[in-house]
């Protein structure tokens, strides 16, 4: 037998136009149990696949995983409450970020807007589904 199967969908629908939240949202997960072995299985909208084909640009808040000087690789939430290491809410939508240089640490929360290259991460064994890599701050007009 091919054992448990659980599966965890999200049910935002994305499509052409919806911010980018909203297309990072719209990700399917599946987690499989089959005896001891895990996976889960990430089905993405065609408009987020399609949106990594070009530059990305994404707003929302900083949060950082670790505490440096300078940093390079941190998270972006749409909403400062979504903070994966505050409080008891749990893990919502975001966005672990690859800067293309080093950015002087910001506070937490901080809003900011990024552009970079949207890659898709096919790893079975993690729900992460999309990461943000050569990020460049885009400056306030």
């Amino acid at each position: 037998m091919l054992g448990s199967i659980l599966t965890l969908v999200t049910l935002t629908e994305a499509r052409a136009g919806d911010d980018p939240w909203t297309l990072i949202a719209g990700v399917e997960y599946r987690e499989v149990i089959e005896g001891n072995d895990w996976r889960v299985e990430k089905t993405l909208p065609p408009p987020l696949v399609e949106a990594a084909k070009a530059p990305f640009t994404v707003s929302g808040y900083y949060v950082p995983i670790e505490a440096q000087a300078y940093v390079t690789n941190f998270l972006l939430v749409p909403d400062p409450e979504n903070c994966p290491f505050c409080g008891s809410s749990g893990i919502g939508i975001l966005l672990e970020v690859f800067a293309s240089d080093p950015m002087p640490d910001l506070p937490e929360g901080t809003e900011m807007t990024l552009t970079g290259t949207l890659e898709i991460v096919d790893d079975p064994f993690t729900y992460q589904a999309v990461k943000l890599v050569d990020a460049r701050p885009v400056p306030k007009s």
